[in-house]
């Protein structure tokens, strides 16, 4: 029995929860929480969601975050609880869950509330890109330029948002993005000119889609794409999918503590999926062990489950 105190917030908004009875899955997620001693109090479902976890990080009644919501919506609560050091408890509810795979949990938002009663407090890795926290990946190049391509039209269903990135893909494709700037941190200094660049949380492993296994490694995954070709560009969409993109040939996989992105323009990069626009240089770091997270006992170590 644990006795911890959890804030929740559900993101009605996510793509998966949009369909769902989400008051029987507060409720689930409320059994699931006090069967091992745990309390929970939801804010207000008519609260915005970020807001809502803004409000409740910073609530000291409350040791635990709990947020229900899509791969932003999670990293923003990592990075919440972090700063506020509380625990965090995550239920999937969007598109991908690619943290939420890294944490073997269930995908199924029912399913993972279930399994909360048996979950563990364990430390887990936290990315830093200058301040701005993240739990998966920063990224130059093709993936902010995807989403920068997608976004230019509102979707109102999963289904949409899917068709709408599939052909922002292939446009990106077509016609691959040419980054230019100086990495530091493998190696030494050196100048890039590449379609992409991605820096993640603990190194991506083989086998799935791109997230990691482990979470406390205490490394960065850097991964930078050595052909403009856009038929190399469509090799590597089709290997994301099946987890050989490293084995690809122009897929160059390096890992670090630390690394350096400077050049003299500002970056537009995608951080766990929201696009911005940053002032270089951007360091970017890891702090092992600074995030707290429920998860099954065999998950942070490479016990996830594809």
């Amino acid at each position: 029995m644990t006795g911890r105190s959890f804030a929740g917030v559900i993101n009605p908004g996510a793509s998966t929860l949009k369909a769902l009875d989400v008051d029987a899955l507060r409720a689930r997620i409320a059994d699931a929480l006090g069967a091992q001693g745990d309390l929970i109090a939801f804010s207000d479902p008519h609260t915005d969601a970020v807001e809502a976890l803004r409000a409740a990080a910073a609530d000291d009644d409350h040791d635990g975050l709990l947020v229900a919501g899509g791969d932003g919506t999670v990293s923003l609560a990592a990075g919440l609880a972090a700063r506020h050091d509380k625990t965090l408890a995550i239920v999937p509810g969007g598109n991908m869950n690619l943290y939420a795979r890294s944490l073997g949990l269930p995908l199924d938002p029912f399913e993972a509330a279930e399994a909360l009663a048996g979950f563990r407090a364990r430390p887990v890795d936290i990315a830093y890109a200058n301040d701005r926290p993240f739990i998966h990946e920063f990224s130059l190049g093709l993936h902010p330029e995807l989403i920068a391509d997608r976004d230019k039209v509102k979707y109102g269903s999963r289904l949409g948002k899917l068709v709408g990135t599939a052909r922002s893909a292939l446009r990106v494709i077509a016609r691959p993005p040419r980054v230019r700037v100086w990495l530091d941190g493998v190696g030494g200094p050196e100048p890039l000119i590449t379609p992409g660049v991605a820096i993640s949380n603990n190194p991506f492993s083989p086998g799935h889609l791109p997230f990691a296994d482990r979470l406390d490694s205490g490394l960065l995954g850097v991964y930078i794409l050595t052909s403009e070709r856009s038929a190399d560009v469509a090799a590597l969409a089709a290997a994301l999918q099946t987890g050989t993109w490293q084995d690809l040939a122009f897929v160059r996989s390096e890992t670090a503590r630390q690394v350096r992105l400077r050049r003299a323009r500002p970056m537009r990069a995608a951080i766990d999926g929201e696009l911005v626009t940053m002032e270089g240089p951007i360091d970017i770091r890891t702090d092992p062990g600074g995030l707290t997270v429920l998860a099954p006992a065999d998950a942070v170590a490479g016990g996830a489950s594809t």
